[in-house]
């Protein structure tokens, strides 16, 4: 080291501190997998390499700048990496677009710099012609940088100011550097002097620029935390108020389902109470008068304008008593203290029963076991419930079944969510599977509530042989 001249001692040093500033980028690269970092230490990489071959060519008493024509390739996709990095770094196109269209520009001449000296290269062009033509690329590029850099000033963000001093780092020293080739008279080459030689001017505006560029990255990632942790403070809130929203929204429903069982299911209820006892008075009445007017020996027959409204009260009884169920089941979906698996299998059993039992019916029901509750949607155990009912509705209307097998059950070997399968099984008649897609509105109603539980409704049927109905599907958790 001590007979090195000055100056490979100092590119010695700058190289190391750059050479880190790779090996910076490329495990920042694997740490975060974004593309600044690997085109920012491939833009270091190219630059080192570049000064690296500059100093054989400063060693040549004929050295024109961009004569060499790898340095001058490296050189232009090193800047063209400079430009992408910047504009990933400051977000150009949404900050500013006309800068970014500069910077566009800029990106042209040097892709078309370098074709140009290329085919100028391979056609043998002299040196001299080849470093005009690179001398004019580089000063047009730097006069279009002063258009960009005062533009990305006025955004005033915390990262554009390392930025900017970063990119005033290296222009200076580019162009600090271009001025050294033409006067020559003020700046003679000597090995022991390191600042007689235009590498060490951009090298050290790249070093300098390097480092103002992973402050800046730094910042940068420390802006994007704060972002990060302010987007999941207003997602936490969020959430936070749809849970309240939410809990309203039970509460509403508890008040909805309270106040229709305690008045209007009352108000039905004693409607039918009184129509029923309406009836059987006014049979009571006109059986009395009819006996008082007639032989014992002569049967009581109601007159016909009496029998006419024992039939109306009658009905409005059945009326009365069918709204009451309905508003049993409405109170029933609506009530959020319903919203368990075992709530739901209570339901389905006591809806069974109801349905089945003054048939002719055998019923065998299978439900989950009590330690295997779960809270559930309403809307997805309203879903369930229908589906339920309506193959019940179908079973008795069409299957002339004389033995009906339920099972409800809930799957938990598969990995994620676990599954609920509902099984109906009878031993009615059956039908043919391409009657079907006849089947009305009963089947196709359960296919789409079976698709609204995202699960599966399968019906398998044939002549004298029953039919078996099988739902599996997510059970979707509250």
């Amino acid at each position: 080291m001590n007979g090195m001249p000055a100056y490979g001692t100092l590119r010695v040093f700058l190289d190391g501190m750059l050479g880190m500033m790779v090996l910076y980028a490329l495990l920042s690269y694997v740490q975060q997998r974004k593309a600044i970092y690997w085109q920012y230490a491939l833009y270091i990489l190219c630059m080192v390499i570049t000064f690296r071959l500059d100093d054989s060519d400063y060693a040549s008493a004929d050295y024109a700048p961009g004569a060499n024509y790898v340095v001058a390739l490296l050189e232009s996709v090193a800047f063209i990496l400079y430009i992408r990095f910047a504009i990933l770094l400051i977000n150009i196109p949404q900050k500013d677009p006309f800068s970014y269209r500069l910077m566009r520009l800029m990106t042209a001449l040097l892709v078309v710099g370098a074709v140009l000296d290329t085919g100028l290269w391979l056609a043998g062009v002299s040196d001299a012609l080849r470093s005009l033509l690179y001398t004019v690329n580089r000063f047009i590029l730097a006069a279009v940088a002063l258009v960009v850099v005062p533009r990305i000033v006025r955004l005033r963000q915390p990262v554009i100011s390392y930025f900017i001093v970063g990119s005033f780092f290296f222009v200076s020293g580019c162009v600090f550097a271009l001025c050294i080739n033409f006067i020559p008279a003020l700046f003679t080459r000597q090995a022991g002097n390191p600042f007689t030689f235009p590498v060490t001017y951009i090298q050290i505006g790249v070093v300098l620029e390097v480092l103002c560029f992973t402050l800046g990255l730094a910042r940068l990632n420390n802006q994007n935390e704060l972002e990060k942790q302010q987007i999941q403070a207003q997602l936490i809130e969020q959430l936070q108020e749809n849970e309240r929203k939410q809990q309203k929204l039970q509460q509403i429903r508890d008040d909805i389902a309270r106040d229709l069982h305690d008045e209007l299911g009352a108000d039905l209820g004693g409607i039918g109470m009184l129509a029923m006892a309406a009836t059987r008075q006014l049979r009571h009445e006109s059986t009395g008068e009819i006996r008082s007017s007639r032989s014992t020996a002569e049967e009581a027959v109601l007159p016909e304008t009496d029998t006419a409204v024992s039939d109306k009260l009658t009905l409005i009884s059945q009326a009365s008593r069918r709204v009451v169920v309905t508003m049993r089941e409405i109170i029933w979906n609506l009530n959020s203290i319903h919203d368990t698996l075992q709530n739901l299998a209570f339901r389905l059993e006591e809806t069974a029963r109801n349905l089945l039992g003054g048939r002719a019916i055998t019923l065998d029901i299978q439900l989950p076991s009590p330690d295997t509750d779960l809270p559930l949607p309403a809307e997805y155990r309203r879903d369930l419930f229908l589906l339920f009912k309506e193959a019940l509705h179908n079973l008795i209307r069409h299957a002339e079944a004389t033995e009906v097998q339920i099972r409800l059950s809930l799957d938990r070997s598969l990995p994620g969510e676990p599954r609920i399968e509902l099984f109906i099984r009878d031993n009615g008649k059956g039908f043919l599977p391409q009657q079907l897609g006849r089947g009305g509105n009963g089947v196709r109603s359960m296919q789409q509530r079976a698709q609204s539980l995202s699960g599966t409704l399968d019906i398998d049927s044939g002549p004298g042989r029953g039919t078996t109905l099988r739902f599996v599907g997510p059970l979707r958790e509250k």
